[in-house]
């Protein structure tokens, strides 16, 4: 049952198209600063920060921050879990 909620919380986060490219961002180049974010999506910083905040409920992603910088890393074995080979299907090859 736990795994089932989880699950739904995951595939719910991803389910938005822009949470789905934040995770094929973090997927693809590894720990990115919200700045790197800021020069792909033409979103607010709140529209930002509540993608973020999804993601970081469903336990997709981690945060760190280094003095005025917040660095955001996938979780990828959770997203190898849920789904996959997802590097190998939803990353330009």
């Amino acid at each position: 049952m736990k795994y089932d909620k989880e699950a739904v919380r995951i595939f719910k986060a991803l389910g938005d198209a822009t949470r789905y490219r934040i995770m094929k961002m973090l997927m693809e180049r590894g720990e990115l600063s919200c700045a790197d974010f800021d020069n792909e999506f033409k979103l607010s910083k709140p529209a930002m920060s509540h993608h973020y905040r999804i993601l970081e409920n469903a336990g997709l992603i981690e945060t760190r921050k280094d003095g005025l910088h917040i660095y955001i890393r996938a979780r990828a074995e959770l997203v190898e879990k849920f789904l996959p080979n997802f590097t190998k299907t939803h990353l330009k090859k």
